[in-house]
């Protein structure tokens, strides 16, 4: 299963990695741990995404309207899946909604990756992290 590593190592990230929490080192292999988030994160996430990202993205984040790339399945797995959710965060946050792109709310953001997380099978924690990352 691949695995998602948050490391908050861009000024930017840190707020992500308070939010969504910091993941480290699992094993003896150097896993990455699979991020943390709140199920209430995941909730607020996929309000969120119904408001601004639904139109491209599609009810079941694969059949937009307008043609924005599947946020699930393969597609997402192939481009994120071996990635850290601070650059994903980082992505999600510059770039999108494409009409309006860094204009919501940082917390908003860490929800929105919080529910496509969820979407793609990782599984929420117990709580959430309560420190920013250097």
């Amino acid at each position: 299963m691949n695995r998602i590593a948050l490391f908050g190592q861009l000024p930017r990230l840190g707020f992500a990695a308070a939010v969504i929490g910091g993941a480290v080192a699992a094993s003896a292999q150097d896993q990455p741990a699979a991020p943390l988030y709140a199920a209430a994160q995941a909730e607020r996430g996929q309000a969120a995404y119904r408001q601004s990202c639904q139109d491209c993205h599609g009810t079941s984040l694969d059949n937009g309207e307008f043609g924005g790339p599947p946020l699930k399945g393969g597609y997402f797995r192939t481009r994120w899946g071996n990635g850290s959710v601070a650059v994903l965060y980082g992505y999600v946050s510059l770039a999108m909604p494409p009409d309006r792109p860094g204009q919501l709310s940082p917390q908003t953001y860490a929800d929105l990756v919080a529910f496509l997380l969820s979407n793609n099978g990782y599984p929420p924690g117990a709580r959430t992290r309560n420190r920013t990352c250097a």
